[in-house]
């Protein structure tokens, strides 16, 4: 009898076996048996993150007390400059695989060859607050003249590892408030002086228009006023694509482009609009050209930026910004919980007032918080060219680092800027003209309108066009309409920054109707506008010295 067994059976079908670590590159694991362990190579490939105990005593030393030679020395300050490993040009005389930082306290300058391995380039950053320990400290100006660095005439070398004498440690994300202004004193600026002006410090439009020319060490303060996205362009000179941002700033007498190349791109994501402070020493100033319309700011390897810096004209800046977004802002959030908005409009105290009783009632009493009616007439209305330039409505963007106004001629909208997708955009009170009585007149987009306020001006007292509806009187803890004392007024003390961010509204559906506005086409927008110009209505306000503009609660017609 004949098997019926073949050839295949006998020999069986082998299981593919796993591919050893060793033979896929890509894999993180390493092979158990090669003689070192993943904690070994860890260190050796990433020793800045691995935890560094100093062999002996460091001492604690300012900047200014530093001496070239071998000595355990220790101190704190923030990064005023930088060059990363990445950023290094080829034909540059700088170290390939070294970090270059000018790092700077309330004393003088040092600057810091780090060794890139294993430090992620996003954490130097500009403003940044490093403690670097050190064994040895050399010369700038003879031993190290591959690596010079402007303001410094120390350079320290740091190699981070676990056998290291060096280190160097990034106070990432620090929250005590100890270590807020920390090293943020400007150099030649004395407290006790009685003056804190410092030499070759100047405005920015004395700057732009000659301070550059003939000064050995220009420095400005500006403020932030907004940060723009990324943008990349090719480089013939480089030939490979560069990536840079552009930061509008300004100070009380001018404002200017300050454009940010490739590894200071990081530093300006912790910046604030309208808060940030930068105090820049001997800064580049690119002129006008064909390409560029106006002057542009810059840095290079001669300059310092000091980020936030603590003294008494920077916080002058800064108070002037915050008055400034306060007179200029085109969106202001309309506050809650500060007026009984039923008492006011339809209560038994009911005042009229002329807009000139109502400016000398502020001005008699500052702290004064009450509420009142207008009779006025609107001499001035722009639906029409607000739709055209699509700005019917606006809002502010949150995001910390852009704070740009969004315009839209819907009530939703997408920053430009940011890419944020924002849903709370209400109309642009500048639609409505100049407001006009007997004694005097309200500037165009000065009032902050409510949702009723809207409402019941495009709409009357309905709710929607063509359908009558009385909404349900909003309650309020609040019973009374004026305030004697400071100490009555919730938002006494609060700041600009926190205001804005509890000044939401309760979205009441009956007093939503004016968006139906955003939906109407050019005709119906015309015949609206035609209908309110001229037309004479009773505002019913209040007033708050937190907010410093009328806010209006109500209309009738």
């Amino acid at each position: 009898m004949v098997s019926s067994s073949t050839i295949q059976s006998f020999y069986q079908k082998e299981v593919p076996k796993p591919p050893r670590d060793h033979q896929n590159p890509s894999s993180g694991k390493h092979p158990e048996a090669d003689g070192f362990t993943q904690a070994e190579l860890d260190s050796a490939r990433r020793p800045a993150t691995q935890q560094w105990v100093p062999q002996g005593v460091y001492n604690r030393v300012t900047i200014d007390a530093l001496q070239p030679g071998p000595r355990k020395v220790r101190f704190t300050g923030r990064i005023v400059n930088f060059t990363s490993a990445v950023n290094v040009a080829a034909r540059s005389t700088l170290p390939q695989n070294y970090h270059t930082l000018v790092v700077k306290d309330n004393t003088g300058v040092v600057a810091i060859k780090l060794l890139s391995t294993g430090i992620e380039d996003t954490s130097i950053k500009l403003g940044g607050l490093v403690t670097v320990w050190a064994a040895f400290v050399a010369d700038n100006s003879s031993a190290y003249s591959a690596v010079r660095v402007p303001h410094a005439s120390l350079i320290i070398k740091v190699h981070p590892s676990q056998t290291s004498p060096s280190c160097i440690k990034f106070h990432e994300g620090v929250t005590n408030s100890k270590f807020t202004n920390h090293c943020a004193l400007p150099l030649d600026y004395h407290p006790g002086a009685s003056s804190s002006q410092m030499p070759g410090l100047m405005n920015l439009k004395v700057y732009l228009n000659s301070g550059h020319e003939g000064v050995p060490n220009p420095r400005i303060l500006v403020c932030v006023s907004s940060i723009g996205p990324r943008k990349i362009i090719w480089s013939a000179k480089t030939n490979s694509d560069l990536h840079f941002i552009e930061v509008r700033v300004f100070d009380e007498t001018a404002d200017c482009m300050l454009r940010l190349w490739e590894d200071k791109i990081p530093s300006a994501k912790s910046w604030i609009p309208n808060h940030t402070i930068l105090l820049i020493t001997h800064p580049t100033l690119r002129q006008p050209d064909t390409r560029n319309s106006s002057p542009e700011l810059g840095i290079n390897s001669k300059s310092m930026v000091d980020v936030d810096p603590f003294f008494p004209d920077a916080e002058w800046l800064r108070k002037m910004a915050i008055n400034r977004i306060k007179k200029e802002s085109v969106y202001v959030p309309f506050p809650s919980g500060i007026w009984n908005d039923e008492l006011a409009i339809n209560g038994p105290n009911r005042t009229l007032f002329t807009v000139a009783e109502a400016d000398e009632c502020i001005r008699s009493d500052p702290d004064a918080i009450f509420t009142g009616k207008l009779n006025v007439v609107i001499i001035g209305v722009s639906i029409t060219s607000h739709y055209n330039d699509k700005t019917l409505c606006c809002y502010q963007c949150p995001t910390p680092s852009c704070g740009l106004t969004v315009y839209a001629n819907k009530p939703t909208a997408t920053c430009r800027n940011c890419q944020a997708t924002h849903h709370s955009l209400v109309l642009n009170p500048r639609i409505i003209g100049p407001l006009l009585d007997e004694t005097s007149t309200l500037a165009a987009g000065k009032l902050i309108w409510s949702d009723r306020a809207w409402t019941e001006l495009l709409f009357g007292s309905c709710s929607t066009p063509g359908e009558v509806s009385q909404p349900e009187a909003q309650t309020t803890n609040v019973e009374v309409d004026y305030f004697d004392n400071e100490e009555d007024d919730p938002f006494d003390g609060v700041s600009n920054e926190n205001y804005s961010a509890s000044s939401a509204t309760t979205v009441v559906p009956e007093y939503q109707a004016w968006r139906e506005l955003a939906d109407l086409e050019y005709p119906a927008l015309k015949e609206a506008e035609e209908r309110l110009l001229y037309s004479r209505v009773t505002l019913t306000f209040g007033w708050s010295p937190a907010v410093e503009r009328f806010c209006v609660l109500g209309v009738e017609w």
